[in-house]
């Protein structure tokens, strides 16, 4: 009997163990799968801050952007209306950037393709863009086309232009030169792309956009407002010609003459403040900014030294 006893509190004992070391073995798994889950969602480890971005060029805002100081004011104002109008003739659009020497931690080829994909030349769906770039003092040059001038500026025609026209330039110190006779090069070729122009650059359609604003966006608050404003300007102006008629009554009563049309009068007309408006909206009509058109990228180009 007591053998049977003690076996009996054996087999407890075991199958006590076997409970206590299966739960501790679950536990362990367990713990082990949650560290390896968190290790697998875990997000990667930051970049290192010793690692390169990429370099990129802010977007212009007109078409000629002369960093390097090549052009004299007037040669750049007039390079940069040149553009403009070409892009209302045709849509196209071409801009030249300059700067002293190329970014570090990149090579004119990325900052081109870079940037013809962030600065947006061209019209949507068209990618009629292309970018000139000139860094005078690491004596090179490229030309970034966009996928939509490809077929009219191949990168063979686009490299025969930087080689053939703009270099005897260059080689002889004539920057501003050198960027007239390719862009004039650059446009001649462009126009044997059957593109057509709006009469007017993306910059303009847009400022015309914002200037007029639909009746129905109109806030409803606008309306009773602007009459609240006119009827107290008519009761400003009724008191003020009753003022008007009660000093020239006075000053024909003190001197027996009728007052000079001047005296007294509400609302004279300045010269100057009309000249003024007349040539601010001739100068804002007048002005070439530069909007990207939406363009997806380039297709090519070509690079050249000197």
């Amino acid at each position: 009997m007591r053998t049977m006893r003690g076996l009996g509190r054996r087999e407890r004992l075991l199958r006590f163990s076997g409970w206590v070391l299966a739960w501790a073995a679950l536990t362990f798994a367990g713990t082990r799968g949650s560290a390896g889950a968190a290790a697998a969602t875990a997000p990667a480890a930051p970049v290192s801050a010793n690692s390169p971005s990429p370099v990129s060029l802010p977007k212009p805002t007109r078409y000629v952007t002369d960093n390097a100081g090549v052009f004299p004011a007037d040669r750049a104002s007039a390079l940069n209306e040149k553009l403009a109008a070409f892009e209302r003739e045709t849509s196209d659009q071409l801009l030249v950037y300059t700067a002293k020497k190329i970014p570090e931690g990149t090579t004119i080829e990325e900052l081109g393709a870079r940037s013809i994909r962030s600065w947006g030349p061209g019209q949507k769906g068209k990618s009629n863009g292309l970018i000139f770039f000139i860094f005078p003092d690491d004596r090179k040059m490229r030309v970034e086309v966009g996928y939509g001038l490809e077929g009219a500026i191949p990168d063979a025609r686009s490299h025969r232009i930087t080689d053939e026209v703009v270099k005897p330039f260059f080689r002889q110190g004539d920057f501003a030169g050198g960027i007239e006779a390719g862009v004039d090069a650059l446009l001649s070729a462009a126009r044997g792309e059957p593109f057509a122009g709006t009469g007017k650059t993306v910059a303009e359609s847009s400022n015309g956009a914002r200037r007029s604003v639909p009746v129905t966006k109109i806030p409803f608050a606008v309306v009773p407002i602007g009459c609240a404003g006119l009827l107290i300007f008519l009761v400003v102006a009724a008191i003020a010609a009753r003022k008007q008629s009660a000093r020239a009554a006075r000053y024909r009563f003190m001197t027996g003459k009728n007052p000079p049309p001047s005296f007294g009068s509400l609302f004279l007309p300045s010269s100057s403040s009309s000249s003024d408006s007349s040539s601010s909206s001739s100068s804002s009509s007048s002005s070439s900014d530069f909007s990207g058109g939406g363009g997806d990228g380039g297709g090519g180009g070509s690079s050249d030294s000197w």
